[in-house]
């Protein structure tokens, strides 16, 4: 069965997963972003997309968040 891909131009507050946290991204959960690109599914690991939040975060706007890590307002 195939996963549904990240909805472009939605906005999405950004929730605990361990695809996250073993990215190390862990003080991004809780911001409010909008997906700007679904990037391919064909991905084994790591399925998600790029994230332009809405404050800066270490010196930038755009982050790749997997796809378990969004919800949808």
């Amino acid at each position: 069965m195939e996963r549904p891909v990240m909805k472009k131009n939605a906005y999405v507050t950004i929730i605990a997963s361990p695809e996250l946290s073993e990215m190390r991204l862990d003080e991004l959960v809780g911001r409010r972003g909008l997906v700007v690109e679904d990037l391919p599914q064909n991905r084994k690991k790591n399925r998600g997309g790029l994230v332009l939040l809405e404050e800066i975060y270490m010196d930038e706007f755009l982050w790749f968040i997997p796809e378990e890590s969004v919800s949808y307002e």
